[in-house]
């Protein structure tokens, strides 16, 4: 059975404990699929999404994108464009802390989604931000190569896969 989308995020917190970081940030689900998880790829691009448009545009290789755009709330880092060419590159899912827009489209998409909220404005391309360094977000220090897990009731990021 493909574990990366059955699972409780409570259970894993449970059970895994010593094991995963809980963040004390909350999301809203905006994706066609509410849980997923899968290795992270950081990002920090606040006020830019450029750089989130280029790495979803690669094959996603079942990673989760975790954008840092450092909660900015007067643009969207992924419109309808970019999270379907998520999907089609097979991506998990993108977490944003910031953005997003397009959102009646986005639930049509199988792809996990969360964000702070949604504004309709796009961000500036000035092709500013990084790939792949640790972000800090929602209290939690993220590396690449780390595992997210994310249902309706929160996320955790483990070092490692977890066996469940």
């Amino acid at each position: 059975m493909d574990n990366r989308f059955n699972f409780s995020v409570p259970d894993i917190c449970d059970d895994h404990a010593d094991k995963v970081q809980v963040s004390n940030l909350r999301l809203q689900s905006f994706g066609g699929n509410d849980t997923f998880s899968g290795p992270i790829e950081t990002i920090n691009c606040p006020d830019d999404n450029s750089l989130v448009k280029e790495i979803l545009n690669t094959p996603g290789k079942n990673r989760v994108l975790v954008i840092d755009a450092k909660g900015v709330s007067h643009a969207s880092m992924v419109g309808d464009q970019i999270a379907a060419k998520a999907e089609s590159n097979n991506w998990n899912g993108i977490v944003v802390n910031g953005y997003v827009r397009d959102t009646e489209v986005l639930k049509t998409i199988p792809l996990g989604i969360y964000a702070i909220g949604s504004i309709p404005k796009k961000t500036d391309k000035h092709g500013l931000g990084s790939i792949g360094n640790d972000v800090f977000v929602g209290g939690i220090l993220i590396q690449s190569g780390n595992w997210l897990y994310i249902d309706s009731n929160g996320w955790v990021i483990a070092k490692n896969e977890l066996k469940f």
